[in-house]
């Protein structure tokens, strides 16, 4: 969900307390921009705290950031299960349905009733459709759901 650039700045954290922005930046070489992006980013979802002081020679504030392990475990306990719900919805929906394709590359493939309305001729390339097998990917999102479960 955050990307390569987001799993260098968490693992800055890694046996510290508190962390200023441009800290970071130096030892992951990441943009401070960039680095500030992110902390904000993690920062919507709680995953990260941040404590504001004002640097008494220059005026500027120095934000001071640390992680919330709690919340981070909390959050991909989330995502994991929004995740699960979208695959065992899908799987509901390959299991109760019967798919058609005119198997050329590019072109979707539709459900019975879709199929149905377009005389089963595809309405891309106008080429017959054909009842598509959908096994494997029944046996692929029960196996990714499995995977997710026990995770």
């Amino acid at each position: 969900m955050f990307g390569e650039d987001a799993v260098r700045v968490v693992e800055t954290f890694k046996g510290v307390h508190e962390i200023t922005d441009n800290e970071i930046a130096d030892k992951t070489l990441i943009r401070l921009n960039l680095v500030r992006k992110e902390l904000y980013r993690f920062y919507d979802h709680a995953i990260v705290a941040l404590r504001r002081t004002r640097d008494k020679e220059t005026g500027w504030f120095i934000f001071n950031w640390r992680l919330q392990p709690e919340q981070l475990e909390a959050f991909i306990l989330d995502q994991k299960r929004c995740v699960l719900e979208k695959l065992e919805t899908r799987l509901e929906y390959e299991k109760s349905h019967e798919f058609y394709t005119c198997q050329t590359l590019g072109c979707k493939r539709y459900p019975f009733e879709e199929a149905f309305e377009l005389l089963f001729k595809c309405p891309a390339c106008n080429k017959p459709m054909m009842y598509l097998n959908n096994e494997r990917i029944v046996e692929i999102l029960t196996r990714k759901i499995e995977q997710t479960k026990v995770v």
